[in-house]
C-alpha cells in the first residue's frame, strides 16, 4: 500500500494558526491536521506487511522507517542475535540516507560540494544493498544480503574527497551562523540516541535526554513508552512529552540540534566543528553540516571493518539471516534520522500479527518546539516577519517539501483565530 501525501495536503503550502491565550497573548502553531497517522491502519496486518506500508509512507525518510520498524521486529522475532557485519551493513544504509537528505540542503550553499555528497550517499546506499529509492536491506534478525566487496572498495576510494567536501560545507555553515538569527531559546529537553559508551550516535541503542546541555536521563528502547507520552494520543499533533516532567514541562525536541546537544561526537573533525557550533548560535543548518561530517568520518571506519569481516576467510562466522517466526510481545525500535528520533512501537501475537501500533515521527515530536519558534516569529511587527516564519520552519524542519523551499517562496498561510 502506498499513501501519497500530495493527495491529502498541498506539499508546497503550510498553515500557521495564531490564537490568543487567556491573557490575550498571541501564540502560534503549525497546523499538522492534514498529516495522517497510519497507526490504526497497521492493526490486523502481519508485522512484515505493516513494515512495507510504513516504508512507503514517507518519500522523504523511507530508510528511517525501514530501520526503526526492523529494530522493533528484531526484538519480536525468533531470529538469532544480530551479527556485527549485519549491524554495520544496516548502519551504512542509515548513514547513507542521512548524508543524502542533508546533501540536498547544501546545494544552495555550495553546489559542487552538495552534489559530491549526494553522489557519495548513493554509493553508500548501493553498498548497503538498497540501490533503489525504497530500502530492502534489512530483515528481522539480519540483512538480506552481504554488501558487495567491490562496491565497498569503490566507496572507500571516494570517501576522502567526500570528507573534504563535508569539511568545506561545515566551514561555510559555521562562518555563516555568526550572522544567523535563531529565534528560539527552547526551554525543553533535547532527545537523541547514544552508544554503549555514552557518545552521541545516530544509530545508537539508548536514548539520552539532556537539559541545558547536561544529561537528565538515559533509558533503553524498551522503556520508550514509559518515558514518553502523548498529550493528544493518536492525533496528528500529539504533543509528546517526557512523562516524568508532565505535559506542561516535559516538551522536548529531536534532530540535528538535539544530536549535537547531548554529548561530544566521537570523531575528530566533527567534534572540533561541534565545539564551534556550541559556542555560536546553535542553528539547525550548521548542525546538519556537522552531523554530515561526523557520519562520513564514521563511514571510513565502518567500511574498513566491513571489508575485514566480509573477507573470504572470515565469512563463515557471519551469515545473513532469514525470518523464522515471531513471538507475542511489545517492542519499540528507534533510529535518529535526518530530522531526529523516529519511534515504531508494535504489539504482536505469536503469529506476528499486530494488535497495537504507535509511530511517533520527528515532525510530531518537534511540533511544540516549532510552536515556540513560530510564536517568537509572529511577535515581530517589521518587514522581517515573513522571513522569520520561514526560518522557524527550516529550523524545526517538518517532514514536508515546503521545508526545503527557496527563501521567500515558502507557501505559508497565517490564520488568526479569535476567542
Amino acid at each position: 500500500m502506498k499513501i501519497n501525501l500530495d493527495e491529502i495536503i498541498d506539499p508546497l503550502e503550510g498553515r500557521v494558526v495564531v490564537s490568543p491565550d487567556s491573557q490575550g497573548q498571541a501564540h502560534a502553531r503549525f497546523d499538522l491536521q492534514g498529516l495522517p497517522r497510519i497507526d490504526g491502519m497497521l492493526v490486523g496486518k502481519s508485522a512484515l506487511e505493516a513494515l512495507k506500508m510504513t516504508e512507503h509512507l514517507c518519500g522523504i525518510c523511507p530508510v528511517a522507517h525501514h530501520l526503526a520498524g526492523i529494530r522493533a521486529l528484531d526484538t519480536l522475532s525468533d531470529s538469532a542475535h544480530l551479527s556485527r557485519a549485519a549491524e554495520l551493513t544496516r548502519r551504512l544504509l542509515h548513514y547513507g540516507s542521512v548524508v543524502e537528505t542533508h546533501s540536498l540542503r547544501f546545494l544552495r550553499q555550495d553546489r559542487d560540494s552538495g552534489i559530491a555528497l549526494k553522489k557519495i550517499s548513493k554509493k553508500m546506499l548501493v553498498a548497503a544493498g538498497s540501490p533503489g529509492y525504497f530500502p530492502v536491506t534489512a530483515v528481522p534478525g539480519g540483512v538480506r544480503n552481504w554488501p558487495n566487496i567491490e562496491d565497498l572498495k569503490s566507496l572507500q576510494k571516494d570517501l576522502s574527497a567526500a570528507l573534504t567536501s563535508a569539511e568545506k560545507l561545515c566551514e561555510l555553515s559555521l562562518n555563516r551562523q555568526l550572522n544567523t538569527e535563531v529565534f528560539s531559546q527552547f526551554a525543553g529537553a533535547d532527545l537523541a540516541l547514544i552508544d554503549e559508551d555514552g557518545n552521541p550516535d545516530i544509530f545508537g541503542n539508548r536514548v539520552r535526554a539532556a537539559r541545558a546541555g547536561s544529561t537528565w536521563k538515559e533509558f533503553d528502547f524498551a522503556q520508550w513508552n514509559q518515558q514518553v507520552a502523548e498529550d493528544n494520543p493518536g492525533a496528528p499533533a500529539p504533543r509528546p512529552y517526557l512523562s516524568a516532567l508532565g505535559a506542561e514541562e516535559g516538551h522536548y525536541r529531536v534532530g540535528p540540534v538535539a544530536q549535537l546537544s547531548v554529548g561530544v561526537l566521537p570523531s575528530e573533525l566533527a567534534s572540533a566543528a561541534q565545539a564551534r557550533w556550541l559556542s555560536g548560535s546553535r542553528d539547525a543548518a550548521s548542525a546538519r553540516a556537522v552531523i554530515t561530517l561526523h557520519v562520513l568520518e564514521k563511514t571510513v571506519e565502518l567500511v574498513s571493518e566491513l571489508l575485514r569481516l566480509l573477507a573470504p576467510e572470515e565469512q563463515e562466522e557471519s551469515q545473513s539471516v532469514e525470518q523464522t517466526g515471531f513471538k507475542e510481545g511489545v517492542a519499540t525500535g528507534l533510529v535518529d534520522g535526518p530530522r531526529g528520533l523516529l519511534a515504531h512501537s508494535y504489539r504482536t501475537d505469536s503469529q506476528g500479527v499486530i494488535s497495537a501500533a504507535t509511530i511517533l515521527t520527528p515532525t510530531a515530536q518537534n511540533e511544540p518546539w516549532l510552536a515556540d519558534l513560530l510564536t517568537q516569529a509572529i511577535s515581530r511587527e517589521d518587514a522581517g516577519r515573513q522571513a522569520a516564519l520561514e526560518q522557524s520552519i527550516r529550523e524545526a524542519d517538518p517532514c514536508l517539501p515546503l521545508s526545503s523551499a527557496p527563501e521567500g517562496q515558502m507557501g505559508l498561510k497565517v490564520d488568526t483565530l479569535q476567542n
